[in-house]
């Protein structure tokens, strides 16, 4: 029942190199989505569908592991848009992973940087969690 003198058994961590490698196929299909979102990006002017196009795209390109570029979609669909769907989940593990490649590289002002854009990211959450009660 409690494990209060017991060692904690560390998690399982997936690593990028056990992920399943996407087919030529799969590749094609998502760059044509991609493709199509943008296409949609330039054909309105409403808020939320261009917020949702671009987390979308976000979303792909995080698929593709084109990090910086599902950084980007996903970040100006948070700019354009505060929610904490599945495009924040994924920028927050971007983050946490920039964070994580920073301290390992042993440099303050990356790790400060990425703490940073972490929090803000939390301040999100927080506010959307306000304004849904």
């Amino acid at each position: 029942m409690f494990n209060f003198f017991k060692k904690n058994k560390p998690s399982v961590q997936i690593e990028a190199s056990t992920l399943r490698e996407l087919t030529a196929d799969e590749i094609a299909q998502i760059e044509h989505q991609i493709n199509e979102l943008k296409q949609q990006l330039t054909h309105t002017d409403d808020v939320q569908l261009l917020a949702s196009c671009n987390e979308q795209i976000g979303i792909l390109y995080n698929q593709l592991r084109r990090v910086d570029l599902a950084m980007e979609y996903l970040e100006t669909s948070m700019q354009q848009k505060r929610s904490i769907g599945e495009g924040y989940k994924i920028l927050m593990s971007l983050y946490n992973h920039k964070r994580a490649e920073a301290a390992k590289s042993g440099s303050i002002t990356d790790i400060d940087f990425w703490m940073n854009k972490m929090d803000e990211m939390r301040n999100i959450a927080k506010l959307a969690t306000i304004q849904r009660n």
